[in-house]
């Protein structure tokens, strides 16, 4: 896979993009894919911002073309690395709600430079997400699913999981790129919702 790292392709104006990042209502979604769950999560989320990252710049071309086929006039995806991306343009507190579905498909030892998720990532989200807000998480890796349960709920220590919002995420889930491969694979998957409660 083509390393984008340090480079963030605009398909937008930077006006444009300050529209989205100016509403007072914000949802985000890291990792777009084809743009799937971004379009769900448009159409669901009629009144805010609608905001999807996606790394492969082929694929963001494709989350574009699916927001315009919809008329999604409160979505828009940037293409780049999200650790890049986060700090450069979210302001702290300002958005509601965060997905981020299947953030590893490189399980190999040899892929780490593509992997993001760390502390320092999520320590990036808390930052930027409100007090109140939440984090949604869908995973085939369990690892994962634990150590953003650690992190949040103990090193730092001002979110808690939310059993019944993340059984209604499983339960609601619009199949992505990822899922629905994986699902013929057999995986596992694992689902999370955790709230900012400071």
């Amino acid at each position: 896979m083509k390393n984008y790292t340090n480079k963030i392709f605009s398909l937008y104006t930077i006006e444009e993009l300050n529209k989205f990042l100016e509403n007072d209502k914000i949802i985000l979604e890291i990792g777009s894919g084809n743009g799937i769950f971004l379009e769900y999560l448009g159409k669901k989320f009629v009144d805010y911002s609608v905001i999807g990252i996606e790394l492969d710049i082929k694929r963001a071309k494709k989350c574009k073309n699916r927001i315009q086929r919809n008329s999604l006039k409160n979505t828009i995806i940037l293409s780049g690395d999200a650790t890049n991306i986060l700090p450069l343009f979210f302001n702290n507190n300002t958005v509601n709600e965060t997905y981020m579905n299947f953030p590893e498909p490189w399980p190999r030892d040899r892929n780490w430079r593509n992997r993001l998720y760390e502390i320092g990532f999520l320590s990036m989200i808390d930052r930027i997400t409100k007090v109140g807000g939440k984090f949604h998480l869908s995973t085939d890796v369990e690892y994962i699913y634990n150590m953003t349960n650690e992190i949040f709920t103990k090193i730092l220590g001002n979110w808690v999981f939310d059993e019944v919002l993340s059984l209604e995420y499983k339960s609601t889930f619009i199949p992505t790129l990822y899922y629905e491969k994986w699902t013929l694979e057999g995986r596992n998957f694992w689902w999370g919702v955790w709230k900012k409660q400071y």
